[in-house]
């Protein structure tokens, strides 16, 4: 592995300044070729920050599940699950700590947990869920500890993935709502998946965590925030009309309630 990039987190998902987020150092890497099917990357965060200069990070988050190694941030568990975050992801980070992970791709997380609904909004030791958990024997916050980590995470997760057989059909929705804009509904979600809407209802949850309602929101929001970032957008209510709300205020609302704050706000707060 090599040394860690400085880059700004990816705007999909970023309710952060491009200020803030260049104080973190974030490493992203391809998982296993055996993983590939249910792993979506993995990664390494890493800071040391001033006293006086905490960083907070707010995010968007994928409809995704976490595995995760620390070393530093000691008032979280060192070996954790981070489940499906439907709030806004406020994580403040503090003097010196070393984070490695690995993130399952939107769908999969029934594959670990077998019904994804049990980690909904929760950071939870690994062994409230497994009776094994991912060594931190031995490693430090040091470089060259990361691809050590990182093998530990791939190691452990083989022998508790198992995929279920509604496992592929819920990632394979996941892919749809986000690469097919103009699926906005749950009813048009399950047209397209050939299913009734209960079903993608039961699917979603014990796949993903997540209403399907949830996760096509999500995916819109986090659309805005890159198109904002980008300054891609002329003006929030073509903002709204290209992403298929009724109306600006419609779009407002969601935001708001996402992010507690308003569009205008991070679109100007993004650019700082």
């Amino acid at each position: 592995m090599g040394p860690l990039e400085k880059i700004r987190p990816r705007a999909r998902g970023l309710v952060s300044s491009r200020v803030a987020g260049a104080r973190v150092e974030v490493d992203l890497q391809p998982p296993p070729e055996d993983l590939s099917p249910f792993v979506e990357r993995l990664w390494v965060g890493r800071w040391d920050l001033p006293a006086e200069a905490p960083h907070t990070t707010r995010l968007l988050a994928d409809p995704c599940l976490h595995v995760v190694l620390s070393w530093g941030d000691a008032p979280k568990p060192p070996t954790r699950l981070v489940g499906i975050w439907t709030q806004l992801w406020v994580n403040r980070l503090e003097g010196r700590g070393v984070v490695r992970g690995l993130k399952l791709k939107a769908g999969a997380a029934g594959a670990l947990l077998g019904d994804a609904a049990r980690l909904t909004d929760r950071v939870a030791p690994v062994r409230d869920f497994f009776a094994d958990a991912p060594s931190r024997s031995g490693l430090t916050d040091r470089p060259e500890d990361d691809a050590e980590a990182l093998k530990r995470l791939t190691t452990w997760l083989r022998r508790h993935l198992s995929p279920r057989p509604d496992t592929a059909a819920g990632m394979e929705a996941c892919v749809r709502v986000r690469a097919e804009g103009e699926i906005l509904r749950v009813d048009q979600l399950a047209a397209a998946l050939g299913r009734t809407e209960r079903s993608v209802q039961r699917l979603f949850r014990s796949q993903v965590g997540a209403s399907p309602k949830f996760v096509i929101r999500r995916h819109r929001l986090q659309e805005a925030a890159l198109r904002l970032e980008r300054g891609e957008a002329s003006s929030l209510t073509e903002l709204a009309h290209d992403l298929g709300y009724a109306d600006q205020a419609h779009f407002a609302r969601d935001w708001k309630a996402a992010t507690s704050t308003s569009a205008t706000t991070f679109a100007r707060d993004v650019h700082r």
